[in-house]
């Protein structure tokens, strides 16, 4: 399914803010050895004055060394005085507050926080009234036509990837298998799942290299590389999606060898959503949670609540899982900036923050869907520094330069800022959806088009979407809820175009270098085709390495020997031999012909 398309007449909306009375503060002093100094600014979450905090929320204190960290005193109107434990972060540039026992929706809560050689922070915020969430859909069809079937791993079952043009570039190809929902005018969804979910990479030809296919509910998003404890890994999001679209799961971290070496989850009793997850240096991660909440509407009478979809930024501690910065979008941006109304949004979702981007000196990237605009964010006091688009631009935008249910901003060097804009909508805004660069000047306050990048048949996503500007200049461009991914030299001149099946997506694609060594046994099915004769059929999910197959045989499995080899051939190599052996095994052969590993031994069928 599309995570971004329109729920009934094809959109999300913004919410107002319910007024709810407030009241926190909980008590805890604390004495700790010290730790290394920090220079970031003093950032506390929940921010002054957020109408909309989980009851569960951490007091989280970034920006100081834990041990100048006197004292935290939360108190509720409701509830009272809240004791509670501080933890530090592994980094030591703060701590969180973690109060014994959870707020009560609708209260205020007053807090004080005493840091040493500082006037006290005091502040108050807003316990949410939470409402429901609703099951993750359950995508269990499949259209097999236009999946992959491999003999020796029957099991796998990833979608076909057809390659239109080739040319000369070079990396893997990364992706994330989606559903890609149909809005009907007037409102309505069709769904019509492809195959399974799961992280995905394909070499340049469409050929698979490795697939770690999900059970559903479960799909991903996000595959791509990053850093993590000065090591590229693979990063993904897994989990359900809701009918409102947006993900209830959990951020993965896998080293070369496929292995999971981090497990990410949000924290404040939230569960991370599908649209982002980045990580940051000093093992921190980026990602949104999506939130729905009751809140008083203008209008509506006093004391009637409705529903409204809060969009948050949650920066997380990997190691110890503390939250250690949380932005909600609800109480920051109006609601009247929303393109999305309780009318034409189902769940009247009026934000739809959909990328993250850290940057210097404490500030984050924000991009919102609903609003068509995105925010330079300060972290420390969450202000919205500036805003580039929608209603409320700080910035004039030149001809052409306006975009529309935007995706993937990301602020580039010479103060530019890259995009996929979809403009399709529903409503739709252009023919085309394409990848946008835009060049800002700050001191005149504008924007103007630097680079498009276009499919040359007008392509139009109604969602979803990414824009990979690579080293060497060349822009790898997803086509969000269409099957299309394609590359683009600097200037525009399509080098490399690629398709999923028709009715599957992917949120975002990346382009990589990767290579990768599995930890698991390559794969053999043997099948007799004669008395004397056999078919091989051998894969290794995930490697990368493999330059030949070799084919063992014998009577007894402590009698094999090599009866032939044949040079690796895509995902699964099928090896025709002459034998009359009852027992086989394959090894994988590197470029020097170096056994890199065997699969088990196995018979003919």
């Amino acid at each position: 399914m599309n995570v971004d398309s329109a729920q009934t007449a094809g959109w999300r909306a913004p919410w107002l803010a319910a007024a709810v009375p407030a009241a926190i503060l909980a008590v805890c002093t604390v004495g700790a050895p010290a730790f290394a100094s920090s220079n970031h600014k003093l950032a506390i979450s929940p921010a002054r004055g957020t109408p909309a905090a989980s009851p569960e929320t951490q007091i989280s204190i970034l920006g100081v060394k834990p041990h100048r960290i006197r004292s935290v005193r939360a108190t509720g109107t409701a509830t009272g005085s809240h004791p509670g434990s501080l933890r530090r972060y592994s980094d030591a540039r703060g701590a969180s507050f973690i109060p014994r026992e959870p707020f009560t929706e609708g209260e205020r809560v007053k807090l004080v926080v005493r840091i040493r050689h500082r006037p006290p922070e005091r502040r108050s915020f807003t316990i949410a009234h939470l409402g429901p969430i609703q099951p993750p859909l359950n995508l269990t069809k499949q259209q097999p036509g236009k999946l992959q079937h491999f003999i020796s791993r029957p099991e796998l079952l990833p979608p076909r990837i057809n390659v239109h043009k080739r040319g000369t570039t070079r990396g893997r190809v990364f992706l994330t298998p989606l559903p890609s929902p149909v809005v009907h005018p007037g409102g309505g969804l069709t769904i019509n799942p492809v195959g399974p979910g799961g992280p995905m990479i394909s070499d340049g030809k469409g050929n698979l290299i490795w697939f770690r296919q999900l059970d559903p509910p479960n799909v991903a998003a996000n595959l791509r590389l990053q850093r993590y404890g000065g090591r590229r890994v693979l990063t993904w999001w897994q989990g359900g999606v809701t009918p409102s679209a947006f993900g209830l799961g959990k951020g993965v971290i896998a080293n070369r060898s496929y292995r999971t070496v981090e497990t990410v989850h949000a924290g404040n009793g939230y569960e991370m959503d599908i649209h982002e997850l980045t990580l940051a240096p000093g093992g921190r991660a980026l990602f949104t949670v999506y939130s729905p909440i009751l809140v008083h509407l203008p209008g509506t009478p006093p004391g009637e609540l409705s529903p409204l979809l809060d969009s948050i930024v949650q920066e997380v501690d990997i190691r110890t899982g503390l939250v250690m910065w949380e932005w909600h979008s609800y109480g920051h941006i109006p609601l009247a900036d929303s393109y999305a109304t309780p009318e034409n949004s189902r769940s009247y979702d009026a934000f739809h923050l959909n990328s993250i981007q850290a940057l210097p000196r404490g500030r984050v990237l924000l991009s919102a869907r609903d609003t068509s605009a995105i925010y330079k964010v300060d972290r420390a006091s969450g202000r919205i520094l500036w805003t580039l688009g929608g209603k409320a631009s700080d910035f004039r935008l030149g001809r052409d330069a306006g975009f529309w249910l935007q995706h993937d901003a990301q602020r580039l060097p010479g103060h530019r800022v890259s995009m996929f804009d979809d403009q399709a909508g529903p409503p739709q805004e252009a023919p085309a959806s394409r990848g946008l660069v835009l060049a800002l000047d700050r001191r005149r306050a504008t924007a103007r088009v630097d680079a498009t990048y276009l499919r040359s048949d007008h392509t139009s996503a109604q969602s979803e979407g990414s824009v990979q500007t690579r080293p060497h200049g060349n822009v790898f461009v997803g086509f969000g809820s269409t099957p299309f991914f394609s590359e683009f030299s600097a200037g525009g001149r399509l080098l490399y175009d690629a398709s999923l099946p028709k009715d599957d997506g992917s949120y975002r694609v990346y382009r990589h270098g990767w290579w990768a060594t599995p930890r698991t046994r390559p794969a053999a099915t043997v099948r007799r085709t004669s008395a004397s004769r056999v078919s091989v059929f051998a894969s290794w999910n995930g490697a990368t390495a493999v330059d030949r197959w070799q084919v063992l045989a014998g009577p007894t499995a402590g009698a094999l020997h090599a009866i032939g080899s044949a040079p690796s051939d895509g995902f699964e190599t099928h090896i025709r031999l002459p034998s009359s052996a009852s027992t086989f095994k394959v090894s994988a052969l590197d470029a020097q012909g170096h056994v890199l590993a065997s699969s088990r031994r196995t018979h003919a069928s």
